[in-house]
């Protein structure tokens, strides 16, 4: 008998399992409104002309392809920490901080969480309700007791505030509480910027451990606006962690481009640092060389950072437009759901509705593919689509 025989099959993951039978499915009208990636019109995820342009330029000039320092590329680490800061910010609080380049944002979130178990014996993460579906999973990894704290208001399609404030008021010193820089998944409700300052208050009050996932920079309003909640806590003197994603923004999902940052005070930064080397060392080694490459090559050129912004602003401004007019189009049709509530939601992703059944029938019978929780990717929609999704999910009772 195979030693292996008693491993059972695991079930396929919220999000990818879908695309992958998404890819399995012969039906020529079918939708991916799914895994949280940016599409064009005809269903593509793009690279940016400025990426070609600093790949190219990379390729000019590469002379070497050997491993990175474990923390990685020094000069990825210096430009993507003074984005996410801004320079004034950076060049103040640069002493503060402990930089590790990561495999995508998860890794971050990953490596961080192990840190916290492991040097601050932390017990307790707690998570909006609701959350990443792989959010519980990389925390439970780590060796920590995932809790939820209230966030989401499904009645009322809001931020549930007091609730989430009065819950976090209660908890020990310690705890860990994860929160979504903005564009928030999969809701798509944030916080206002004077909550955001509230709860910044409240953090240094009750001595709980923020860690920031930002994975979505840029998708909001704009870089520098989304960066708010980041740099509000920075400039407190709050010690927390933020976990940085470069796929999206970038479009550089596959090159798996994250930041960790952690924030500490009283000269330990280089102490810290060190422990994430380590921790870094046995798990994935050193991180990987092209996508870093890129995004520095990117950040340090001028007329590239500018092309950059603009094709972000681009991403956004059609994310933006969709939202609008998938609502335009549900407002004119006799629906069971009053769905102007997407039309104030951020980012991606949006809640419609609708039951585990009516997510089964969506998919079985029209082939619109999306979590059992009714959360859609706007991006995934698209002119030539939405009559389509809209007509099916009046189908389903939506």
């Amino acid at each position: 008998m195979s030693f292996f025989a008693q491993v059972p099959k695991a079930p396929l993951d919220a999000i990818l399992g879908l695309t992958g039978l998404f890819s399995q499915d012969a039906r020529k009208h079918k939708v991916n409104l799914g895994a949280g990636v940016y599409k064009t019109e005809d269903g593509k995820t793009p690279i940016l002309f400025c990426v070609k342009e600093a790949e190219r330029l990379l390729l000019d000039q590469e002379e070497s392809k050997g491993y990175l320092p474990i923390e990685g590329d020094p000069l990825y680490l210096e430009k993507t920490a003074r984005l996410v800061l801004g320079s004034p910010l950076y060049e103040k609080l640069s002493v503060n901080l402990s930089l590790m380049q990561t495999v995508g944002g998860a890794g971050a979130l990953r490596l961080g969480g192990d840190f916290l178990q492991k040097e601050l014996a932390c017990t307790k993460c707690y998570l909006s309700d609701p959350t990443w579906p792989n959010h519980p999973a990389l925390f439970t990894q780590s060796g920590l007791a995932v809790h939820s704290y209230p966030y989401y208001n499904f009645q009322k399609k809001e931020v549930a505030f007091e609730e989430m404030l009065t819950f976090l008021s209660a908890l020990s010193p310690k705890s860990i509480v994860l929160l979504h820089a903005g564009c928030h998944n999969p809701s798509g409700a944030d916080l206002t910027r004077a909550q955001w300052k509230i709860l910044a208050d409240l953090v240094l009050e009750k001595q709980l451990i923020p860690f920031v996932d930002a994975a979505y920079l840029g998708f909001d309003i704009s870089f520098e606006e989304d960066a708010f909640p980041i740099r509000l806590f920075a400039s407190h003197g709050i010690e927390f962690l933020v976990s940085v994603s470069f796929s999206k923004n970038f479009s550089l999902y596959g090159e798996r481009v994250g930041l960790l940052m952690v924030f500490s005070q009283e000269n330990t930064a280089s102490n810290v640092l060190s422990q994430l080397r380590v921790l870094a060392r046995r798990t994935y080694s050193n991180p990987p060389l092209h996508g870093a490459k890129i995004v520095a090559k990117i950040l340090q050129t001028p007329s590239l950072t500018v092309q950059w912004q603009e094709e972000l602003s681009l991403m956004k401004d059609r994310i933006d437009s969709l939202r609008n007019l998938f609502v335009e189009h549900l407002s004119l049709e006799k629906m069971q759901t009053d769905y102007s509530y997407l039309a104030s939601a951020r980012g991606l992703f949006s809640f419609c509705n609708l039951s585990k059944y009516q997510v089964d029938r969506l998919i079985e019978e029209y082939a619109i593919y999306l979590p059992s929780d009714g959360r859609i990717n706007v991006a995934g929609l698209s002119n030539g689509n939405i009559d389509y999704v809209v007509n099916a999910l009046i189908a389903v009772g939506g």
